[in-house]
């Protein structure tokens, strides 16, 4: 049955083929795949050369027939019979020996699933991306992501010792997401797998780069259910990153723009209160920084004319503030020629 089912495969190959090709060349409205010049906010830089090199002959992986076919056929045979790792040497070996034969393709596909199967995640993935590149007009294209996608999870939540501690860093991890978005930037898959490297990011202190992930995700699926969850995670990152660093009123002034514009957007989300409750403490943080911005030319810099258009400035903002009758009778005083205060 496993042997009928690989044939059947190989049989409507030549049928989908044509389908695939198509939907590689689809352009960035409608198609799912990535491109070279696609451009992916928040994800890691890479090499001006990313392409897979194509696999070539080995001594290492010598083939034991005369033909793709023949070489597939008893490749197929050794998997059947349990020898998963003679049976990956044998389709390794196929897709080195004819690397352009349609059988290589179905090789590729199997070598990749004996990896997954062996639970060789990493490099089952790496298999699969091998496919994706090489063959991809000759996959199950959606499938092969859909798999990718299972074994970067699996990657994720194994990646922790007995103990509880992590076995290794998780960059190697976060990259192979952004290699299926990378892969298929539109694909249904993309706007969770964005929220899932956005978390890394996050869990690894990277809140700018989080922020970016997030916000690519609202410009390319503003309408995708995951949309919800990531103008909330935004905002919790630019919350933190203002309060952090509240001496930076640009970094604030941007969070309180991103924020109105979130509620404007959706103003029934599940989380206004709690963002609005962020807000309002960004408003406030931005209305201190103001009024010690002001106060600094009156004191510190004994600066008359700056003090009076730093006061100036802040009552056409803050108007309505705690500060603003101290500030008002403040600016009376200097302008009727008081001096600066020690």
């Amino acid at each position: 049955m496993f042997l009928h089912g690989r044939k059947v495969w190989l049989a409507t190959l030549m049928m989908t083929a044509t389908v695939c090709t198509g939907l590689a060349q689809m352009g960035r409205a409608g198609g799912t795949r990535g491109y070279a010049s696609d451009s992916f906010e928040g994800f890691a830089a890479l090499d001006e050369d990313t392409r897979i090199p194509q696999k070539e002959k080995s001594f290492w992986y010598s083939v034991d027939a005369a033909t793709p076919a023949a070489q597939l056929e008893y490749a197929a045979k050794l998997e059947a019979r349990g020898k998963d790792r003679s049976a990956r040497r044998a389709y390794e070996a196929l897709v080195r020996e004819w690397p352009t034969a349609l059988e290589s393709a179905q090789a590729q596909l199997a070598l990749a699933q004996l990896f997954e199967k062996a639970q060789k995640y990493d490099k089952a993935f790496d298999e699969y991306q091998y496919l994706l590149v090489h063959f991809s007009g000759h996959c199950p294209y959606t499938e092969v992501l859909d798999r990718q996608y299972r074994l970067a999870n699996s990657m994720l939540h194994n990646n922790k010792s007995m103990f509880g501690w992590r076995i290794s860093g998780t960059d190697s991890i976060r990259e192979r997401f952004e290699l299926i978005v990378r892969n298929a930037p539109r694909s249904a898959i993309a706007p969770e797998v964005l929220l899932i490297i956005g978390s890394m990011r996050v869990a690894e202190k990277e809140l700018q780069e989080a922020i970016s992930v997030y916000d690519g995700l609202l410009n390319r699926f503003p309408n995708a259910p995951q949309a919800t969850s990531a103008i909330y995670l935004a905002a919790q990152c630019r919350y933190e990153l203002a309060v952090k660093h509240s001496y930076n009123e640009p970094r604030a002034r941007e969070a309180i723009a991103f924020f109105k514009a979130a509620l404007a957007r959706m103003p029934n989300h599940p989380q206004k209160e709690q963002m609005t409750a962020w807000l309002n403490e960004l408003n406030a943080l931005l209305l201190e920084q103001n009024y010690i911005q002001a106060v600094f030319y009156d004191t510190k810099q004994r600066n008359v004319e700056a003090a009076k258009t730093a006061y100036r400035r802040f009552l056409t903002e803050f108007s309505d503030s705690k500060y603003a009758q101290q500030v008002r009778d403040r600016l009376t005083e200097l302008e009727k020629g008081a001096k600066p205060l020690k």
